[in-house]
């Protein structure tokens, strides 16, 4: 997923459309607009960073060693609010080591999770404020593990990581990039690439016009964006015309005049939620797009669209986006049950909340396979990554409290399981770190709000072609 655009100068944005602005901004870092947008300058040592790590989720449990996990997240907003989006991650996560500490350790271990607010200053000075914290996590804090958000974060600290061998795992990273990186197998994801993500969306626009239709691409320059399009382009051909604009907004009008210019019969827009909401003003001002099908990608594939500032008379109502997701499974069902019971909320309002959840559970998991008999019994990086290898095959297991033992004393032994997460089945290709994924579809209904549509999965045919196909609930 993506942010920074015109929101952050309008402030309009909410807390909710966060992963938007935090890929964007960092896109800008070093220039004039991040210096505007981001409105920090980088510390002159990381010292600061033992302010913004005072948050630390464990179970107050004393006279035991902890696995200690470290967290990057915007813990508050700019202006001091919390952000409810990362809050969400933060309910997940915070479930998960209560579960997995209730009453039981892990080969003598409890977890323990420190988590660093960023405050939306990861982009600072190129990042540097956000590799200053991971460093801090790691020299200072002594994290074995660091989890992050998006893919500009994962991207941007994963040099901090890998140089000291230590596993980083991302909740919500979805950029093609992030498989090519040479990391030493140390960086993971729970989140599928976007390649996957741009052949749904080029599908789904596809089956709502004509095959001789140009279908137009617009996009924020950003590798979250770039590649999102590269993807849909690849899987529409010549039918599809790309437009791009600035990471700060800039070029919004003329990118939409272009799809314009082409008579596109659908719009597929990758974008954040505030750079969306220019997109559909500027579409309005243009009559060849108004019968145009609206597609939209996860960057603004959020309840927060709904509160975004429309023009009078421009409405939403049809859009359709995509993000990640199966259809409700029994192992997602009891964890949302579980969730809704701690917190009075639903893990749904929070996009990726389930994917912060499983992030948890596979690094502990994995670590419990670096302690026993498979392992050395050393916890390191290395041997974290090569734990979760050895969670996608042998017995099967869900992510649920009375299944832990299980899981931990099969791993401890040295045997595979095969885990069954909250955002679906977890299997890991072990060269690339990645778990596929179908995909959600939602849909701006005529009351206004964002609802379920369905579900998409892909099946790799080889040689770059690829099936698309409904998955179908579970009744």
């Amino acid at each position: 997923m993506p942010r920074l655009e015109i929101d952050m100068q309008r402030r309009t944005t909410t807390a909710a459309a966060t992963p938007a602005w935090r890929r964007l901004c960092l896109l800008a870092a070093g220039t004039l607009v991040a210096a505007t947008a981001c409105s920090s300058v980088v510390p002159d040592d990381i010292d600061f960073a033992a302010a913004r790590c005072q948050l630390v989720i464990d179970d107050g449990v004393d006279g035991l060693p902890t696995f200690d996990l470290g967290a990057l997240l915007e813990v508050t907003t700019p202006e001091g609010a919390v952000d409810e989006y990362s809050a969400g991650y933060i309910r997940a996560m915070r479930l998960a080591i209560e579960e997995l500490n209730d009453g039981r350790d892990i080969g003598g271990r409890r977890v323990r999770l420190r988590v660093c607010d960023t405050h939306a200053d990861w982009a600072i000075g190129g990042g540097q404020i956000s590799r200053d914290l991971a460093t801090w996590l790691i020299d200072e804090a002594g994290v074995e593990a660091i989890i992050a958000d998006a893919s500009t974060e994962t991207q941007t600290i994963q040099s901090v990581t890998v140089a000291r061998s230590k596993l980083l795992m991302a909740i919500s990273a979805t950029s093609e990039d992030l498989t090519w990186l040479a990391d030493d197998g140390l960086v993971w994801r729970v989140a599928p690439s976007d390649v996957y993500q741009g052949i749904v969306l080029a599908h789904m626009a596809s089956q709502t016009v004509a095959a001789s239709d140009t279908i137009a691409v617009v996009a924020v320059k950003s590798p979250y964006g770039d590649g999102l399009a590269a993807s849909i382009s690849m899987a529409l051909g010549k039918r599809a015309a790309v437009h791009t604009f600035d990471a700060d907004g800039g070029g919004i009008d003329a990118a939409v005049a272009g799809a314009a210019a082409d008579n596109a019969a659908a719009v597929i827009v990758v974008a954040s939620v505030g750079a969306t909401a220019e997109i559909v003003n500027q579409r309005a001002k243009h009559a060849e797009l108004s019968g145009a099908a609206l597609f939209l990608a996860d960057g603004a594939c959020d309840g927060s669209l709904m509160d975004q500032p429309l023009d009078t008379g421009v409405s939403l109502v049809g859009a359709r986006c995509t993000r990640p997701g199966q259809p409700p499974t029994a192992t997602y069902n009891s964890f949302a049950e579980r969730f809704s019971k701690a917190y009075g909320a639903d893990p749904a309002e929070t996009a990726y909340a389930q994917h912060a959840f499983d992030v948890v559970y596979c690094i502990a998991l994995a670590h419990a396979w670096a302690l026993g008999s498979g392992g050395d019994g050393n916890v390191s990086g290395k041997a974290i990554a090569e734990g979760l290898k050895h969670l996608s095959a042998g017995e099967p297991y869900p992510f649920m409290p009375n299944r832990i033992t299980a899981m931990v004393g099969s791993l401890l032994k040295g045997e595979d399981i095969n885990v069954d997460g909250a955002s679906g089945p977890l299997n890991f290709n072990p060269e690339t770190g990645e778990a596929p994924s179908g995909y959600e579809t939602q849909k701006v209904d005529a009351a206004g709000k964002l609802v379920s549509d369905g579900w998409f999965g892909i099946e790799d045919l080889g040689g770059g072609k690829y099936k698309v196909g409904p998955i179908e609930a579970t009744p």
